[in-house]
């Protein structure tokens, strides 16, 4: 029942999956170095919780449960004992990343898709493994763009109310719903000297995280279904990042890596400078709508959260746990 776009050879299909970053921005030298320190120190940090370089999901890498927790990154349990047509014995799964003590910001397509083969949106699960994980929060509540009658293109936005708080070592992940000056505020940027004038954030390369399938072959074959293992991939920004555009385009940082179904609703995480010099803070930049098909080398449109941060402040609000702008570009200024 899925439906595809079209980005040049790629068919981009809906993911029931995930995302990672490095610097590579043809824009100042200010904007370079405010990102491309902090993207270090960010991986360098990521690799550390990570406790190795070990290689799995389309060559992605394994993640430990301090990096689950350090990164916000919790699975979607999906259940499909109602689906006349599924497998009953494995959930389907879908990605997400924290952004409030009982808020989870994740793909709408994960909610729309398993309702229409009968399937229900159950539980949000933390830990690396979704099977072996001691904690879960049922989901009690959901806000869609669909709510708010936000029809528009990249539109794939979901906000999921849990039953109670995060376990305490799971780290809310901001949302830089001011981090980039809008088309009216370009030319204050330019007087100002800012480093996102004019290019926003150029084009990074930016961490992704999910819990989807390990190959192409997984999402056909149940004997080889693979998902459920939370996994870190590079992914390179092809178009850029504006709060007026509702997505961008990127694709994977090494050869014959990729994200796969189950990754959808996987965040996109920028590592930047703070502007006061207190370290590094972690934006979730992108949330994971499509990807092409053969999951190997393809290609991923991560919706922006900026450019739905009216959808995001109301529904919030409507859920009692409202989201607040926590960072300006004019500090940086």
């Amino acid at each position: 029942p899925l439906t595809g776009h079209r980005f040049g050879s790629h068919v981009m299909l809906p993911v029931l999956v995930l995302a990672l970053a490095l610097q590579r921005s043809p824009a100042d030298c200010s904007r370079r170095a405010l990102l491309r320190r902090a993207a270090t120190a960010g991986l360098a940090n990521a690799a550390a919780l990570s406790g190795g370089p070990a290689r799995a999901i389309v060559n992605g890498d394994s993640v430990s449960d301090a990096e689950a927790a350090a990164t916000g990154s919790v699975g979607l349990w999906i259940d499909l004992s109602g689906c006349s047509v599924c497998r009953k014995d494995k959930p389907a799964t879908c990605s997400g990343t924290l952004v409030a003590p009982t808020l989870v910001l994740s793909a709408r397509h994960c909610l729309d898709t398993p309702r229409m083969l009968n399937g229900t949106l159950e539980r949000v699960v933390f830990g690396s493994d979704m099977f072996g994980a001691g904690a879960s929060r049922d989901v009690v509540a959901v806000k869609s763009t669909s709510d708010y009658g936000i029809e528009t293109a990249g539109n794939d936005l979901i906000l999921l109310k849990l039953s109670s708080p995060a376990p305490k070592e799971w780290r809310v992940v901001e949302l830089p719903l001011g981090l980039l000056p809008s088309k009216e505020e370009q030319e204050e940027a330019r007087r100002k000297g800012s480093p996102f004038y004019p290019d926003g954030l150029g084009f990074p390369s930016l961490a992704t995280y999910g819990y989807g399938q390990q190959s192409t072959k997984g999402t056909t074959d149940p004997a080889a279904y693979s998902a459920g293992q939370l996994r870190r991939l590079g992914v390179s920004v092809q178009t850029e990042i504006r709060p007026w555009a509702a997505g961008f385009l990127t694709k994977p940082v090494d050869r014959n890596t990729g994200t796969c179904a189950g990754d959808s609703g996987g965040g996109a995480l920028a590592f930047v400078q703070d502007p006061k010099g207190r370290g590094i803070r972690q934006f979730l930049v992108g949330v994971q709508a499509v990807a092409s098909l053969p999951c190997e080398d393809n290609q991923q449109v991560f919706v922006n959260p900026a450019a739905f941060s009216e959808f995001l402040l109301q529904a919030s609000r409507d859920l009692g746990s409202p989201l607040q702008p926590t960072i300006n570009w004019r500090e940086y200024s």
